[in-house]
């Protein structure tokens, strides 16, 4: 049983430094100046924060798993699950949300400036 236990814990310990690895979060792509780019410019800052956004989203759900994956391999160990590791989970994932209401923004931007810069 001793053997057991100490074996999960050492599944835990690996699981928890080798699941938070797996994550990558994304970089946020370059900001555009809507006033002077092109309409091709706009376009291809649109596709990168299209991707950039479904990157973050892949990236927080990684996150959220691991989480998950840690917890239930603490409670299969019968160990007490460490509470540090959700914070810095929950951090991870409000930083990157942080970066694509940014993202999302500097877009919107770049979007209305365009407009004013080219009045149909």
């Amino acid at each position: 049983m001793k053997m057991a236990v100490l074996t999960a814990l050492a599944a835990l310990g690996f699981a928890g430094s080798a699941l938070a690895e797996d994550c990558v979060r994304p970089s946020a792509p370059a900001a555009v100046d809507g006033a002077t780019v092109t309409m091709e410019q706009l376009m291809a800052a649109k596709k990168e924060t299209a991707d950039f956004m479904t990157a973050s989203d892949t990236f927080q759900s990684c996150v959220i798993s691991d989480l998950t994956a840690q917890r239930e391999a603490a409670k299969a160990a019968k160990t007490k699950f460490d509470k540090s590791i959700a914070k810095a989970a929950d951090a991870k994932i409000s930083e990157n949300q942080a970066d694509k209401v940014s993202v999302g923004q500097a877009f919107n931007g770049a979007v209305r400036a365009y407009k004013a810069a080219h009045p149909s």
